[in-house]
């Protein structure tokens, strides 16, 4: 092989090496840390394929979604049931918040997240535990 098909070979494994798509299936089952920083808040998720219960001793709250996925890396948490509030958040009974995993590792993943409380995205590590 010639030195420029070399190169364009490199390369091509370069570019799709950059540009796959991230494998989320090992995300959608099990138990997580979301360490939203801007908030200052860390939440326990416990996600099974119908529901995703999220703790936060910080908020002194349980609260279960039922999940919904839309593709591979994306899907949506609608609320479901309080099941702890002891510091009476107002929880609107249409919350609903939409999650996209941007990146992937071997230990977790950074979603980009939007929310029908919030204005524009922002972004979360997750750690699976």
């Amino acid at each position: 092989m010639n030195k420029p098909s070399l190169l364009l070979l490199f390369l091509g494994f370069s570019l799709t090496g950059f540009s796959q798509i991230p494998d989320c299936t090992k995300f959608r089952e099990g138990k997580f840390r979301i360490a939203d920083s801007r908030a200052g808040v860390v939440t326990i998720a416990d996600r099974n394929s119908m529901y995703q219960t999220e703790t936060s001793e910080a908020l002194k709250a349980v609260v279960r979604f039922r999940i919904s996925w839309q593709d591979n890396c994306s899907y949506t948490l609608k609320l479901d049931k309080v099941i702890r509030n002891e510091n009476k958040i107002n929880f609107p009974y249409n919350l609903e918040i939409k999650v996209k995993i941007t990146q992937t590792s071997d230990g977790g993943y950074t979603q980009e997240t939007t929310s029908s409380l919030t204005n524009g995205t922002y972004n979360v590590m997750v750690t699976k535990l």
